[in-house]
């Protein structure tokens, strides 16, 4: 059936010009501005933070902005409602699950398509409070007790995820696994030219991502410890938006740990984001879980091989051996030593970036917009 244009209501808790926007907030606006400019009509629904208008047109998709960091999702029901009202007329429903979902099931009346980057599961304790790691969890699996029902009567027609590691964890809690797919994270190529990203390697050992504690960067900190010791031109670099007070606790295990070639700086722009991967002989990655570890794959684009724990999503995104170095989570002599691997061998880090390259440029948005509109359109017809 040829549809000529798709009526796509899109439900996020945050968009990509909120000031805590994240990977998901990429997936999710370069898939949407992507089926924007194929002619379809995209409307999200999200939360307002200040100074940020109610209502705005972003790259040809609309974005509606009701409610706070928790009342978004009994407002995204009103606005839901609202919008019905005034005349748009949704062909589906895109629940997009970072950890609280929209219930969409329980008002809903079109197929629903479900977007879940990666089950927060283990990080309850480290992401919230270590008291929270079970009843979160507990509640989490609840809540996506609606969904599988939902699921089970073809309510919920497809479930979009970024990794064999988090389609694994779905299937586990039991939704079907026929409509489950797999849709990447992606790059814009053009954004990575050769000019930028082939530059010399420096003895420079890089993190470029969220800095916030499930992260688990004091397990970097206390390996840099290690390095420091044994490498006396190794330099360290923290880059990136960190959670409140989060950063000032990682300099104070700096100041304790004596280290003196660390920088742990704030937020970087997209330009010297890029050429510090492009300098650094790895990117180190050492968090709890991710839903896939898109880092990982602007590191490779930059010809930079990443070293990262064995856990979901980052054993995914890297090669172990070919793109990259895996480390048993928590082993902090193991990180030191992956670490010391490349810094006292820039030619196997070339070598391993060089592979990174060639993977990472297999992972265009364009590609996994045509795959999520093509997998949308099975779903409903």
């Amino acid at each position: 059936m040829k549809v000529e244009t798709l009526r796509v209501l899109w439900l996020n808790w945050r968009c990509i010009r909120h000031p805590r926007a994240g990977g998901a907030e990429v997936y999710t606006h370069e898939i949407a501005r992507r089926l924007a400019a194929k002619g379809h009509e995209v409307v999200l629904v999200t939360s307002r933070p200040r100074r940020l208008p109610a209502r705005e047109d972003v790259d040809g998709y609309t974005i509606v902005r009701r409610g706070g960091s928790l009342t978004v999702y009994p407002m995204a029901a009103v606005t839901y409602s609202m919008l019905k009202r005034s005349g748009f007329k949704p062909d589906l429903v895109v629940d997009e699950v970072n950890t609280i979902p929209f219930m969409t099931p329980l008002y809903a009346r079109e197929p629903i398509v479900m977007l879940i980057h990666q089950l927060c599961r283990d990080c309850w304790g480290p992401a919230v409070h270590p008291l929270l790691s079970r009843p979160g969890w507990a509640l989490e699996r609840l809540l996506h007790k609606v969904y599988i029902r939902a699921a089970r009567r073809g309510r919920v027609r497809l479930v979009v995820t970024v990794s064999e590691s988090t389609r694994e964890d779905l299937e586990e809690l039991g939704y079907p696994s026929s409509i489950i797919e797999i849709i990447y994270n992606g790059i814009d190529p053009s954004r990575y030219p050769e000019e930028v990203c082939r530059a010399p390697k420096e003895k420079l050992i890089a993190y470029v991502g969220r800095i916030s504690r499930y992260k688990r960067l004091e397990d970097l900190l206390r390996a840099w410890s290690i390095v420091e010791s044994s490498d006396p031109e190794a330099r360290l670099i923290v880059a990136g938006r960190p959670d409140p007070g989060y950063l000032a606790r990682l300099r104070r295990l700096a100041s304790a740990l004596g280290l003196s070639r660390a920088s742990l700086l704030g937020e970087v722009g997209e330009r010297e984001k890029h050429e510090i991967l492009a300098r650094a002989a790895a990117l180190v990655y050492t968090s709890q879980r991710e839903g896939w570890g898109r880092t990982v794959i602007e590191a490779g684009a930059c010809y930079t091989p990443s070293i990262a724990y064995r856990v979901p999503g980052l054993r995914d995104a890297v090669v172990d051996g070919v793109t990259g170095i895996l480390v048993e989570p928590g082993d902090i002599e193991g990180l030191a030593q992956a670490i010391l691997s490349l810094l006292s061998d820039l030619g196997l880090a070339y070598r391993m970036g060089a592979a990174a390259r060639s993977r990472a440029m297999g992972f265009t948005w364009d590609e996994s917009a045509r795959r999520f509109l093509r997998s949308v359109l099975g779903a409903l017809y």
